[in-house]
């Protein structure tokens, strides 16, 4: 199998791919056979300097801040998990695509152990810091303070919903693609676990 490969980026760059709150979250392309890849995007702060940092005189450099994007191959979406240990119960799949019309639920875990949202966002007061890097203009109070879930699936997208819901979650969809938005807050607040269904044709 090989081995994910995994970009550091300076955050300033994302500017015209995604919006500041949803730089962080998981895309997810699968297969009719429930095989696929799968794509992390996570805000760091690098302790290795950059080649801006490298080949500049006359500065001293103050902070840092980059997305982490790391990509890699699954067998079974049910196989995959996010989380802590071999039972992690962060983030998990249960796809049904053998039926005349293919079905996916999402397990999204919520409370203060919701350990793998972590390893996308940190605390707030880092993605508070981070914003004025990403944004120096200040217009950006904070960045990586919404996960956004995405899945391609193979067909077209009937319907995309969350149970139960939560302050500033939203499900949507368009053609093949379904997404999930959750506020970095209302995850880490105590609460049910979140299921998130999606059916295609």
């Amino acid at each position: 199998m090989r081995f994910p490969t995994s970009v550091a980026l300076l955050a300033s760059l994302f500017l015209a791919a995604c919006s500041g709150g949803e730089l962080v979250g998981i895309h997810i392309n699968l297969n009719k056979d429930g095989s696929g890849t799968v794509t992390t995007r996570s805000l760091v702060e690098p302790t290795t300097p950059g080649p801006a940092e490298a080949r500049a005189q006359g500065v001293t450099w103050q902070a840092r801040a980059s997305l982490l994007a790391v990509q890699g191959k699954f067998a079974q979406l049910n196989d995959l998990k996010f989380g802590d240990g071999a039972t992690a119960s962060g983030l998990r799949f249960s796809a049904r695509l053998g039926d005349d019309q293919p079905h996916l639920r999402v397990f999204v875990q919520r409370g203060a152990g919701a350990e793998w949202s972590k390893a996308l966002a940190p605390d707030q007061g880092a993605r508070r810091t981070m914003a004025g890097i990403y944004d120096p203009t200040g217009r950006t109070q904070e960045v990586g303070d919404t996960l956004r879930l995405e899945i391609v699936v193979p067909g077209e997208v009937v319907t995309s919903g969350v149970n139960p819901g939560g302050r500033g979650v939203e499900p949507a969809h368009e053609r093949k693609r379904a997404w999930l938005l959750i506020p970095v807050k209302t995850l880490l607040e105590a609460g049910d676990e979140m299921v998130w269904d999606i059916s295609w044709r």
